[in-house]
């Protein structure tokens, strides 16, 4: 094994920074493209009949869509991690079944008898929400296997070093769930429906997409490979943590004063904060691939120290001018009341891209150190404070938005804690010989 070129020049570290950005640029510009997706369809959604309550259900629903795509969407950083070991075709048929398990897994609240008359009352969804949110699930019960292999293909171009053909397949993802989105609302279709017809019709055009650009990519041969099992389900639990806050958070809003008002905005300032997270989320995936590559675990501190900075005068830009208003009441076309109690606690959100980019950092050093078991450590920390911040909270008079808006950033701020008591990734990042 090589050693590390921790102690590098600066005018090489700045070289090895530019080259991470050209790896790391193309996923981001992607996944930008896909933070609108969810804005735009909340946008047209409102705009429809029933469009309040539509919202409300779309916000519940997309919670629960969320936690059930997590071992979907963990497959691109097991990809990079296991592909020598396991080989393509083994980590294709895996992601067969990661993407048909969690369509199992949506449509029994949707559709199974029993369950799907309990399940909205269960998150404490009121009740005229209850037939909308069941639909919105039934509408989402193809996108999982569409996720699965669209991380799958992620994670083969990634650890090829071949991104850009990520951006062009999520731009081609955005155009199909726009006009998607807009032939439903022309032609009157349920509203509560809309969302998730259009979502999983995108997650299908970028995944066809991403299988014509990965069939120039040679198969590559199984090796000695570990537990897939155990691998998946680690990398699957910070997963987890990335999308739980929604569900989490949904229950907390249901539980908290302005319940009603809470519910109607905050998936509008979800999907805003999302702007700035979504685009950090093949950070770690591509940083390990780095680290692996160059052993330079400096250029990755540096890399992401410019970007932190970056987004927090971004989101400080949105969160303090006329910018967070434009968003919330013109162009998502929220009511007044509920879009007055958001603005008055988004300035909370605005931490939270900046506490990302800071995460996907140490992650990247976990998973190219191959110490996974840090992930699940970290994970089940951030989840106990979610969890423990939010039933506190709900104690309080406060509204559910703030509620919610607190128990996130707290919770992040626990796992970064746990993730820094890593071990030294000094060897571990090292590039195989």
């Amino acid at each position: 094994m090589t050693a590390t070129h921790d102690h590098a020049p600066p005018a090489t570290e700045w070289a090895g920074v530019r080259r991470l950005a050209r790896s790391w640029v193309p996923t981001a510009l992607g996944s930008s493209m896909l933070a609108w997706e969810i804005p735009l369809v909340a946008a047209i959604t409102a705009r429809m009949t029933d469009g309040a309550t539509a919202l409300a259900a779309l916000g519940a629903g997309l919670s629960v869509l969320f936690v059930v795509n997590s071992p979907a969407l963990a497959l691109a950083p097991l990809i990079v991690a296991e592909l020598a070991g396991q080989g393509s075709r083994r980590l294709l048929r895996w992601a067969l079944g990661t993407g048909l398990a969690g369509c199992a897994a949506l449509l029994v609240p949707a559709a199974l008898p029993g369950v799907a008359t309990g399940f909205p009352g269960l998150l404490g969804l009121p009740a005229n929400l209850h037939d909308a949110f069941r639909l919105c699930l039934l509408s989402f019960t193809t996108a999982p296997l569409a996720v699965a292999l669209r991380r799958y293909l992620h994670g083969r171009l990634i650890a090829a070093d071949t991104t850009r053909p990520i951006a062009v397949a999520t731009g081609i993802r955005i155009a199909a769930t726009t006009l998607i989105a807009l032939a439903a609302w022309r032609a009157d279709l349920p509203a509560a429906a809309t969302g998730g017809i259009a979502l999983s019709a995108g997650a299908w055009a970028e995944t066809a997409h991403l299988s014509l650009a990965a069939r120039a990519l040679p198969p590559a041969p199984a090796g000695a490979g570990r537990r897939l099992a155990v691998q998946h389900a680690r990398i699957t639990s910070t997963v987890l943590l990335n999308m739980s806050p929604s569900l989490i958070t949904t229950v907390v809003l249901t539980r908290s004063a302005s319940a009603a008002d809470s519910l109607t905005v905050w998936p509008v300032l979800y999907g805003l904060v999302s702007l700035g997270m979504v685009p950090l989320s093949d950070l770690d995936t591509v940083g390990a691939a780095f680290l692996r590559r160059s052993g330079r675990p400096r250029v990755l501190l540096r890399f992401t120290a410019l970007l932190t900075a970056t987004l927090l005068a971004l989101s400080a830009l949105v969160a303090l001018t006329p910018v967070a208003r434009w968003y919330v009441v013109d162009f998502s076309n929220v009511p007044d009341g509920p879009a007055d109690l958001g603005l008055r606690w988004i300035a909370v959100l605005a931490l939270v891209p900046a506490l990302w980019a800071v995460r996907g950092r140490l992650r990247a050093l976990v998973i190219a150190g191959a110490d996974t078991r840090t992930l699940p450590r970290a994970a089940v920390l951030h989840l106990a404070g979610l969890i423990g911040c939010g039933l506190l909270l709900t104690l309080t008079p406060l509204p559910g938005v703030a509620c919610a808006s607190l128990s996130l950033t707290g919770a992040l701020l626990l796992e970064i804690a746990a993730l820094t008591r890593r071990r030294s990734p000094k060897d571990a990042t090292a590039p195989a010989p």
